[in-house]
């Protein structure tokens, strides 16, 4: 396990880099990892994740500077302020995302589809020999589609914004700042933030994520190379419910008409 081991430390130390990405990070909400309502939900506004991704790049063939890639990967969330798993059920994410890349300007990487599944897990085997690492074995929580990735700055952190699968979300586990159950609104959103850098896979790794998630060992045989590779994701994940254009037209126009009122009053 000592990728995990890696993956905690390596949390710890970038805490204070994810802190000035504040502006980054959406409104407060709750996740209660047993699902059990609102009553023991924790609030947050960000969440720490860590994992393993395995990405498999394809050049171009006119101009190899210019690559597309898919990845495929695994993350477990930590508890809200530690770099420690949850208590009981751990929260668990399994991804695959694509998009291009230019090898001489890193600026130029978008993620442009793809796909994060959440699951609350009681099994706790994240980073195990189990199926995919262990990472989407548990009770299904939420679908995501990715909508849009880009690097924030040059020192290779990469924001990943997605918007939830209506009807994928299970009931008691996902709460706005309000603790309203995130099953029953629209129009949620997921950003992440991350840093990742290349790393050896280990045998969960291999079996798990590059030959699990990603289907990427044909006739069972893991060959890594320059073009494909295992990586350490480190970041944060925060989850919102913004309002739809309707409400939140109608919530302008209402605040219209009480400042409209409050001026008469004082007329």
């Amino acid at each position: 396990m000592q990728s995990l081991n890696r993956i905690k430390h390596g949390l710890s130390i970038l805490a204070l880099a994810f802190s000035a990405q504040s502006a980054l990070a959406a409104d407060g909400w709750q996740i209660n990892p047993l699902g059990s309502g609102a009553s023991g939900a924790s609030a947050v506004s960000t969440l720490n994740v860590g994992g393993i991704g395995f990405v498999q790049m394809l050049p171009d063939a006119i101009n190899p500077g210019i690559f597309t890639f898919i990845e495929h990967g695994a993350y477990q969330a930590f508890s809200p302020g530690s770099s420690s798993p949850f208590a009981g059920n751990e929260i668990t994410v399994s991804y695959s995302v694509s998009g291009s890349g230019s090898i001489v300007d890193p600026s130029a990487l978008r993620l442009t589809t793809g796909k994060i599944e959440l699951f609350s897990d009681s099994n706790r085997d994240f980073g195990s020999m189990a199926t995919n690492y262990g990472a989407d074995n548990g009770i299904h929580i939420a679908s995501f589609d990715v909508t849009y990735g880009y690097p924030a700055n040059s020192q290779g952190l990469v924001v990943v914004n997605a918007v939830g699968v209506v009807g994928s979300f299970a009931s008691g586990y996902l709460f706005n700042s309000a603790g309203t159950d995130l099953a029953t609104l629209s129009n949620i959103q997921l950003q992440l933030t991350l840093f990742n850098q290349q790393i050896d896979a280990d045998g969960p790794m291999i079996a798990g994520v590059a030959c699990g998630l990603a289907e990427a060992c044909p006739e069972g045989k893991f060959s890594p190379s320059p073009l494909a590779f295992t990586v350490q994701d480190i970041g944060s994940v925060s989850i919102s419910a913004v309002p739809e254009p309707e409400s939140a037209a109608m919530l302008l126009a209402g605040l219209g008409l009480l400042a409209g009122v409050a001026r008469r009053r004082r007329g």
